[in-house]
């Protein structure tokens, strides 16, 4: 594992204060050993299924099933008011799993909860030293069983802890976001969103390369002032956050792959600063469980982090141009919470203003992509024509912006 910093600083003539915005970007190197893979593929059968979407939800898990090796572990639950396991849990690589998975057919209600417990069992009964992981599909709304947001983020948190992860993949207008994505993010996997068939491929792909590439697990950051002057940070991405006991502050990133770095951005707020030139601002502590040939290995990197508090601007155009790409992201953010409040002409508005931030930036090509969609989803709104699939593109957009999924906005990204 690799630890990238980058800093840009800012200058104010107002109490003398310096911005120093950190970027910490964690890379993960491809394993020489592919460490085995634990399973559970949990599809949703029930009746909204029927049809184009259940086709493409069997021919991706049968490809995703087909991947699989001898060494590796596979379960397949199917679900609708019943919950059945239709293969496993056995050894990957069988033929006979994606000849179970061609004949799933479409059924009732969802029992949300129910199918993923059961992929959760047949896991943890079977843990590797690797991945473990239950990838649960769904277009419904959990109406059966435990059906409680709050209740089912916990249990997928409670399974994180017990060393399995979960994967949520929403398919469609109907599934609930504000579950599947809380759900993925407790479980310590990763949350996808199709919003039409033929997207349905390649986010298996892209699951499937996170579960070959895992580099590192239960990646931890600490944060903690140093200088005397420091007046606090401020954490650029929509990341839990917690105090620690030294009176710093720790951020959960979850898995690292090596497919998809993970970025950290935050700044630091230092006022009335006396002496000026180069001093430590703050110190980052890096943890994770990372995946080395010869097995698990624990690791921890601490950094100073040291910055040229001169009087002037130090601005670094990589650091900036990703700071946005987060600002886009909480912009989304709170224009859901403004249109769930009914407010569509202060979402539009929220959205228009981080395009003008964007602006600056906008000679980069993934910036100006980013700027043309924030303009058609602002057009939306004030259209009053935001609907429930906008909502989902909005949040899984914020998403991937957040965590930097760029190969996921690629596949995931509307033409226009």
């Amino acid at each position: 594992m690799r630890s990238d910093v980058k800093l840009s600083t800012t200058f104010s003539t107002t109490q003398n204060a310096h911005q120093v915005g950190l970027l910490v970007t964690l890379e993960g190197d491809a394993p020489v050993r592919r460490a085995p893979i634990n399973v559970s593929l949990v599809l949703d059968r029930s009746g909204s299924m029927a049809g184009e979407p259940l086709a493409a939800a069997r021919a991706a898990a049968a490809r995703f099933a087909g991947f699989l090796r001898a060494e590796d572990r596979l379960s397949i639950v199917a679900f609708d008011d019943e919950v059945r396991t239709v293969f496993g849990p056995a050894a990957g690589g069988d033929p006979a799993a994606e000849q179970v998975v061609a004949r799933i057919q479409s059924g009732g209600s969802t029992n949300l909860s129910g199918g993923w417990l059961k992929g959760l069992a047949h896991a943890r009964a079977g843990l590797v030293e690797g991945t473990n992981r239950v990838v649960l599909l769904t277009d419904g709304q959990a109406n059966q069983g435990v059906v409680e947001p709050s209740r089912l983020v916990g249990m997928a948190a409670d399974g994180s802890a017990q060393r399995v992860t979960t994967t949520c993949i929403g398919f469609g207008a109907h599934f609930n976001e504000d579950l599947l994505e809380p759900m993925a993010r407790a479980g310590g996997g990763n949350y996808w969103f199709v919003e039409s068939n033929d997207q349905m491929a390649g986010i298996f792909e892209s699951e499937i390369e996170g579960l070959v590439a895992l580099a590192a697990q239960n990646v931890e950051v600490e944060v903690a002032l140093t200088h005397p002057r420091a007046a606090g940070v401020t954490f650029l991405q929509s990341y839990p956050v917690e105090n620690t006991a030294a009176g710093g502050w720790r951020v959960v990133l979850g898995d690292l792959y090596a497919t998809s770095p993970r970025p950290l951005g935050l700044r630091f707020h230092v006022e009335d600063v006396a002496t000026l030139g180069t001093v430590q601002v703050a110190q980052v502590r890096i943890e994770a469980d990372v995946v080395t040939e010869q097995g698990i290995e624990h690791r921890v990197v601490i950094m100073p982090v040291m910055a040229n508090l001169d009087g002037a601007d130090h601005v670094e155009p990589v650091v900036e141009q990703t700071f946005l790409r987060f600002q886009a992201a909480k912009a989304r953010e709170e224009a859901i919470r403004l249109s769930d409040e009914g407010d569509l002409g202060a979402a539009a508005r929220t959205l228009r203003d981080a395009t003008q931030a964007c602006m600056a930036y906008s000679s980069d090509p993934a910036i100006a992509e980013e700027v043309e969609d924030l303009k058609a989803q602002a057009i939306r709104l004030e259209a009053r024509s935001y609907s429930a699939m906008d909502r989902k593109y909005d949040s899984a957009r914020a998403m991937a912006a957040r965590d930097m999924k760029l190969g996921y906005v690629d596949k995931m990204r509307r033409s226009r």
